[in-house]
């Protein structure tokens, strides 16, 4: 939730809200930090195929951005005060 959390820092709060009841949102979560992790990685490998994964990563990354702010779009409304 880190990675999230640092990623969209102004929807802390209702990311925090949203994980404890969404198990699909916590999966995208789970899988945009598992995707932080390995672009990390690949970033300081000298293996001859870093440049693809690289790419590849940040391709998964922007996806699940994506899927992420659809998710608080859907969902903010029902944690309106």
């Amino acid at each position: 939730m880190h990675h999230v959390r640092k990623r969209f820092p102004n929807e802390s709060e209702a990311i925090a809200r949203v994980m404890t009841e969404d198990s699909d949102f916590r999966d995208i979560c789970e899988d945009f930090r598992d995707c932080m992790n390995a672009l990390q990685y690949w970033s300081h490998s000298d293996e001859p195929e870093a440049e693809t994964r690289l790419k590849e990563y940040r391709a998964l990354i922007d996806e699940l951005e994506k899927e992420i702010v659809e998710a608080l779009r859907a969902l903010k409304p029902k944690y309106v005060d």
